[in-house]
């Protein structure tokens, strides 16, 4: 725990005495300030160091004590083997996940690198009146899409080389701090969570509240595993409600054991009992089941006001029956980097309470305050579907509106790329009002853009100012060097 003295980091030592900590040394003999702690949970203990750069792990005993060089040197010095060898896993290249880069001298631990001004996601999980009520200043729901969009590119390039992350929460997740910053970043911390199938074997590592059904029995974390923890962090932070906690959880509905399953699991300490809450343990439905109301709950938040069909369909199949029972049957990470990353390009901010939500076309007023819609600018597919909505504010200033159009919008999904503005979008007044398209560097080789006013085009070479005219229509289009195009209708709704 952080002392009165925030630059001092104590903790409790196998024999039970209070050790105060300031500074650390690593394995390259570096010494390292501490400065805060950044989370905590039953495995270790990370704290941020002067360098912003720079976190320091503390591996915890099954008691959640300090593993100390002198005082506890068999336990040390297999803890200081598991993480050599963790810095010689085959990671991917710029994967966001931080690991050791050294070790830590005089008590079991590692050094890693992560981006400086960080939080831990679990500040966005929203399960209190407050944090809900914070949810208007941090983002919203149109930020939690885009972090979880990129969370699931993350999972899905650890998972295409082999590799599961195991113990999924939103304690070992880190995002950007600052909810306006253009950027926003997720990294994985805990590096030794990383399973590898057929290299460890023996390891099992869990969140009880995040952890799928087969953990709980005591089998091997897997790809499906992972998933499936994904699911329940995602809608537990967009719902402010976990996916098993309804009406049958509050009075208890399984029949099964399952404290003594959950004593039984395999664990590297015999010892460690764990309470399964009956609602993590797979046995009932989910509070949104299309075959079994039983669980069914009105707590958390209005789920129209955040699922698509799109993600109602990936949540259902992982917590369906058949998703618990059958884990092959789970969606893959792909599925959901691409599901969030139309949630958050179909998602509007209402300038009044500050909220967003899906655009529903069907709606003309905000489904949070209900005050009127601003004006949006949609764009929608050959079919008539919206796949971008954002809302509009014009200035006489032109200091209006400013939002990038991101590729997956306009080009094939792709994992690492998805998110990349191809245009940056703003409101602007010139001889009348209008939207400036402002092509990106980046893609003036690659692709080939056209804007369409009354079925005539025209190339869009680098800035483009598409003037707002009554009874006029417009289309953008995007065609690719392997002449794949995809052409979208463009509409203002509300007035401008």
């Amino acid at each position: 725990m952080q002392n009165a003295d925030e630059n001092v980091f104590s903790l409790c030592d196998s024999e039970g005495n209070t050790v105060e900590i300031r500074s650390v040394l690593d394995s390259y003999g570096c010494s390292h300030d501490i400065a805060k702690v950044l989370g905590q949970g039953g495995q270790g203990v990370v704290c941020l160091t002067r360098n912003p750069e720079i976190v320091i792990k503390f591996a915890l005993d099954s008691k959640g004590r300090l593993i100390c060089r002198d005082k506890n040197k068999e336990t040390f010095l297999k803890n200081d083997a598991a993480f050599k060898a963790i810095m010689q896993k085959p990671f991917p290249e710029r994967l966001h996940l931080a690991y050791p880069m050294a070790r830590l001298v005089d008590y079991s631990g590692y050094v890693m690198r992560l981006m400086g001004d960080m939080m831990v996601f679990s500040d966005l999980v929203p399960l209190d009146e407050k944090a809900i009520g914070k949810m208007s200043e941090d983002g919203g729901h149109r930020r939690r899409f885009g972090l979880l969009a990129k969370l699931a590119a993350l999972l899905a390039k650890m998972h295409s080389v082999g590799m599961v992350y195991c113990d999924l929460s939103p304690n070992n997740v880190f995002v950007t701090k600052d909810p306006k910053f253009a950027t926003q970043n997720v990294w994985l911390i805990d590096a030794d969570n990383v399973f590898i199938p057929g290299e460890d074997s023996e390891k099992l590592v869990y969140t009880p509240r995040y952890a799928a059904p087969e953990l709980l029995e005591g089998k091997s974390c897997s790809i499906n595993s992972d998933v499936y923890s994904f699911a329940t962090l995602a809608f537990e932070s967009l719902a402010a409600l976990h996916p098993f906690a309804g009406e049958k959880a509050k009075i208890g509905g399984v029949e099964d054991d399952w404290d003594v399953t959950a004593k039984d699991a395999k664990k590297e300490d015999e010892q460690k009992q764990v309470d399964i809450d009956p609602q993590y343990s797979g046995k009932i439905p989910w509070v949104e089941d299309l075959n079994d109301d039983s669980n069914h709950t009105k707590d958390g938040l209005p789920r129209q006001n955040f699922l698509t069909d799109e993600t109602f369909t990936l949540f259902n199949m992982t917590f369906s029956e058949e998703g618990r029972d059958n884990p092959k049957m789970r969606p893959t990470s792909i599925l959901w980097a691409r599901a969030f990353a139309h949630s958050q390009a179909q998602s509007v901010r209402c300038p009044d309470c500050g909220m967003s939500f899906v655009y529903d076309e069907s709606a003309k007023n905000c489904p949070w305050c209900d005050k009127k819609h601003p004006p949006i600018l949609l764009l929608k597919d050959e079919n008539g579907k919206v796949v971008f909505a954002h809302e509009l504010e014009f200035c006489e200033d032109n200091s209006g509106s400013e939002f990038p159009l991101p590729e997956h919008v306009l080009m094939p999904f792709d994992v690492n790329t998805f998110y990349r503005g191809v245009f940056k979008v703003r409101t602007v007044n010139y001889n009348g009002r209008g939207i400036e398209f402002s092509l990106q560097l980046q893609f003036a080789d690659n692709c080939v853009f056209f804007m369409g006013v009354n079925g005539k085009e025209e190339k869009i070479s680098g800035r483009y100012i598409l003037q707002i005219r009554k009874g006029e229509t417009y289309a953008l289009k995007c065609v690719g060097r392997n002449e794949w195009s995809r052409t979208l209708s463009v509409e203002i709704v509300g007035k401008c």
